[in-house]
């Protein structure tokens, strides 16, 4: 009996000792959760270092919010991970404006706190310019290609405004079609061609704005325009083809005569004339061209256009596109004093300017040249049929211009004239639309911020977005103002803009997000399902029943695409004619409301069959054209 009342008294000692020990644990495990809690409280860094002593009197939220942005300030500035030491971290590699800060002023002084941006936060292309002491060109024109889409002349005002308030000092203006010629060449004008006071209009404007006009003949190559009427295509270097203009004729060089002289009476006190001369593809093949060597068949055309330009004007110096003589002979050009009487203008499109004009070409154009230009692009350079351009790819391609002209420029005798920032409506004559060029405006101001700074940086984003009309950005929720690497189209950051025409860019992202939709909903209808493919339509053999599933989405992407044409239509009103508009919409949304509407035509007929056939269906004997015998 004693030891089993022994053994229940041991037995309730050890529980009694049990619960104590339990409930020391739990004491002590609350006095350090509490001992984190109060530590997190307080984010204390040495005061002569960079940091912030804790302050019992402030909140949980706003001590964590400046605790966050010291962290992320280190790793911007290059330290990946903050340091421990002591009872707080220091952050160390900070950046100067987190040093010595007064932490004892207001709450609100210190939420105005920004972590600040780096221009690789942005995703602006690294270039080695020096910021200190950079190179900007003396001239930065930007060029209007006007060719078959012409913008209205309000719009083309608003837009020279807004270059010139970012830098520009003047326009190239390549009308080609849209030019009003008159008398023997007046069909050469397109039928929806400004008139001779719009143009007059349009170049007193640019004169109150102090923008150099500089108007751009095709006098060689590209001349389609012309050549592909009946009128004049006895001047063909080739028959078949309206690209170039055959040198050796003397009625040639009487139809030059005739176009140089109307442009440069409706523009009697300009400096420059650009006569063109590029990618002349057809040369030296027709009997009179073959007889001469195609450099010197070049050089003597040059010549001669020289001639009939100041015949006419003598004070005006010419401009040609340089891709022709890139590969010419040093002897060749020297002894055909080609540098007497034109300027080159070197264009480069893409990111890598010394791919495509070597320092050697360099060199013998230093030699040859007293001075040239150099010509970058905006939009038009990337895609035949893109609709928006991109803007890190422009950005990088004017950039690295920068960098070659600082060094090139020292090259010749007068240094380098400046930069024309081009920007293509088509690709040549016959081709269809690229970006039309509200679409393009914010990789326009973008580009020629960054040439007439001569960089492009965190430092001109109060500049960069007044010049588009932004809104003010959220101090609550900051943010870069450009991504640049996410984001090249510039949709994301720029879309609640209001710079002119930019109802057409924020447009395009719907076209890009609509296009995405239709042509995944035509090739999973067509190709990837299998009761709609081309063979089920011809054969006019299907089940109604996944016909009818495979439709179910139709009528909504067929009026998504609908309401998009529409509002195209809107939008581009008072930015460009009708014709313009009615032809983009043909070219970009029409294509889709066909397919479409196909598809609804084929569905309708396959889920009408309410009888059909024992297989085999009939053999294909059109096989047997291509020299398949089946049986």
């Amino acid at each position: 009996m004693d030891l089993e009342r022994k053994t229940f008294d041991s037995c309730i000692h050890r529980i009694i000792v049990w619960r104590r020990k339990k409930r020391m644990s739990i004491i002590m495990l609350v006095i350090i959760l509490l001992m984190l809690i109060f530590g997190i409280q307080f984010y204390v860094v040495d005061q002569k270092g960079s940091g912030v002593e804790g302050n019992e009197n402030e909140d949980d939220a706003f001590v964590q919010n400046i605790k966050v942005k010291f962290i992320e300030a280190a790793k911007l500035s290059g330290q990946e991970k903050p340091i421990k030491r002591g009872g707080g971290i220091l952050i160390t590699n900070n950046v100067e404006r987190f040093k010595h800060i007064n932490y004892d002023s207001s709450k609100k002084q210190l939420e105005k706190l920004e972590v600040p941006e780096t221009d690789q936060q942005l995703g602006i292309p690294y270039v080695p310019i020096d910021h200190n002491n950079p190179f900007i060109p003396k001239q930065r024109i930007v060029h209007f290609d006007l060719k078959g889409a012409p913008p209205t002349i309000s719009y083309l005002k608003k837009i020279m405004s807004l270059s010139k308030n970012m830098g520009a000092t003047g326009i190239l203006l390549e009308y080609e079609d849209m030019f009003p010629y008159s008398g023997k060449l007046a069909f050469l004008s397109a039928k929806n061609v400004y008139n001779i006071e719009q143009i007059t209009d349009l170049l007193d404007y640019a004169k109150e704005l102090k923008l150099e006009i500089i108007p751009l003949i095709q006098t060689f190559g590209h001349m389609e325009f012309v050549l592909k009427h009946r009128e004049y295509s006895n001047l063909r270097e080739v028959p078949e083809s309206p690209q170039a203009l055959c040198p050796s004729k003397n009625s040639s060089l009487e139809l030059l005569r005739e176009l140089i002289s109307q442009v440069l009476t409706i523009h009697p006190t300009i400096q420059y004339l650009h006569i063109g001369c590029d990618e002349v593809f057809e040369m030296g093949e027709c009997e009179m061209c073959r007889l001469e060597i195609r450099e010197n068949l070049f050089l003597k055309h040059v010549q001669n256009v020289v001639n009939i330009v100041h015949n006419i004007n003598p004070k005006v110096q010419l401009i040609i596109w340089d891709d022709m003589l890139r590969h010419m002979s040093l002897q060749n050009l020297q002894s055909s004093n080609i540098g007497d009487y034109v300027e080159p203008m070197v264009w480069v499109y893409a990111e890598d300017v010394y791919r495509f004009v070597q320092p050697s070409v360099w060199d013998k154009y230093g030699t040859v040249f007293k001075t040239a230009w150099t010509a970058s692009a905006f939009k038009g350079a990337f895609g035949e049929t893109l609709y928006i351009p991109n803007a890190k790819r422009h950005l990088e391609n004017n950039l690295r211009w920068l960098e070659v002209m600082a060094t090139q420029s020292m090259g010749f005798k007068h240094g380098l004239r400046g930069i024309v920032i081009t920007g293509w409506q088509r690709y040549d004559h016959f081709a269809v639309l690229c970006e039309l060029l509200p679409s393009a405006i914010p990789s326009l101001i973008l580009n020629l911020l960054a040439t007439s700074k001569g960089f492009f940086s965190v430092s001109h984003k109060d500049q960069f977005l007044s010049a588009l009309s932004c809104p003010l950005p959220n101090e609550r929720r900051p943010s870069p103002f450009l991504n640049l690497d996410g984001d090249p189209n510039l949709w994301e950051k720029l879309s609640r803009c209001l710079f002119p025409g930019n109802g057409f860019f924020k447009l395009m992202y719907r076209l890009h997000n609509l296009e995405q939709e239709a042509k995944e909903y035509l090739d999973i209808t067509t190709r990837q399902k299998g009761w709609m493919t081309p063979y089920n339509v011809k054969h006019n053999y299907s089940l109604p029943l996944r016909v009818e599933e495979l439709t179910q989405d139709l009528p909504r992407v067929y009026h998504g695409m609908t309401s998009l044409a529409r509002n195209a239509a809107e939008v581009l009103s008072g930015i460009v004619d009708n014709y313009t508009i009615s032809e983009w919409i043909e070219q970009r949304v029409y294509p889709y409301l066909l397919a479409l509407e196909k598809l609804q035509n084929q569905s309708m007929a396959l889920k009408s069959v309410r009888y059909w056939p024992a297989r085999p269906l009939p053999l294909l004997r059109d096989l047997e054209r291509h020299g398949v015998v089946i049986g």
